[in-house]
């Protein structure tokens, strides 16, 4: 009888431990689930109010610029407007992107960035550059922009409202970077065979060692050839002025600074995965041999002609290369702050 009752007892205290625990897990689950919950909501309403604040940037964006644009078609013919107007924009955005970098070979300061610091261009490189660029300019680059009107109609390219959406060309423009980059490697690397080069390709190549206005300073079929690379782009996935003007300020940029001469730490470029930048432009220049991409690593390394580039590399750092690459391959020391680490390791 007293062990029946000790094990009722037991069996009871066992039972209320079980309900208690019981009930403890419950809320426990309860107060998880709503604490879930909660977040869920608070993330859903972070996302809503992220995505009405991008919406709302985007109609401040559009109303804008198609304010701006209603003025341009007021005060400007169509061929004006595609011919001697978009030539203007190009020649205000090259030459202003231009400026950073001529201000830069003014100061000591930036040589440490240089990436070809024994190595500058004369006033007189300089001067005979610009005048040749600015002739080409006229008599090549505005011809073509004015042809660019009578042929554009038949591309379906547009001028009239209303506007593209600003939020397409966040996948535009990566789009026409990756078109005219595989464009232009292959008509380089054709103007580098040995039956054009010293007709054609031989004039570019008169800056060894270049600086930023001497992207567009080539042979008039060079420069033909590859301009149609630039408007591949928009013709096949944009056909509206417009696009065309936001994608030649990007495009102004990138060629510029890829010859510019300098690899600096703060350039935006070196967060964007496989972007070449000057380092990998100014190669090709000092050596006349691979890398022939104009912005990206990836089809030099897919098709074999950045062998040289990639040793350059591996020796200003000290053998290593990138796990990532052709990813990642930007910010080494150019070959004099290499010897002077050299000598205080020696010291």
């Amino acid at each position: 009888m007293a062990l029946a009752r000790r094990l009722a007892f037991v069996a009871f205290v066992a039972f209320v431990a079980f309900a208690c625990a019981s009930f403890v897990a419950v809320e426990a689950f309860e107060s998880r689930s709503a604490t879930a919950a909660l977040e869920r909501a608070n993330a859903t309403n972070a996302l809503a109010t992220l995505k009405a604040r991008a919406l709302a940037l985007e109609r401040a964006i559009d109303s804008k610029a198609t304010a701006m644009w209603e003025v341009v078609l007021e005060n400007f013919t169509p061929f004006a407007i595609a011919g001697p107007l978009t030539f203007a924009y190009h020649e205000v955005v090259y030459f202003g992107a231009w400026t950073p970098w001529l201000l830069m070979d003014r100061f000591k300061r930036f040589e440490k960035w240089k990436i070809q610091p024994e190595k500058t261009a004369s006033k007189e490189m300089v001067w005979k550059c610009l005048k040749k660029l600015l002739k080409s300019h006229a008599l090549i680059q505005l011809p073509m922009q004015l042809l660019f009107h009578f042929v554009a109609p038949y591309f379906g390219f547009s001028l009239a409202l209303p506007l593209p959406k600003s939020r397409s060309l966040l996948w535009q423009i990566p789009t026409f970077f990756v078109i005219e980059d595989f464009y232009f490697y292959w008509i380089h690397r054709a103007l580098h065979h040995k039956s054009v080069y010293r007709y054609v390709h031989k004039v570019h190549h008169e800056h060894t060692h270049p600086f930023g206005i001497a992207a567009e300073y080539a042979h008039p079929l060079e420069t033909f050839f590859l301009g149609i690379g630039t408007l591949l782009g928009p013709l096949f996935f944009a056909k509206h002025m417009v696009t065309l003007w936001v994608w030649l300020f990007f495009r102004l940029l990138e060629t510029v600074e890829d010859h510019s001469g300098y690899d600096v730490p703060w350039n935006p470029t070196n967060f964007i995965p496989f972007w070449g930048g000057a380092v990998h432009h100014d190669f090709h220049h000092k050596t006349f041999a691979g890398p022939y991409s104009s912005v990206f690593t990836w089809c030099d390394w897919m098709f074999g002609t950045d062998k040289l580039f990639r040793a350059q590399q591996r020796a200003l750092r000290e053998g290593k290369e990138s796990a990532a690459y052709p990813a990642v391959f930007r910010g080494a020391p150019n070959e004099r702050a290499l010897r002077s680490r050299a000598a205080t390791k020696v010291d």
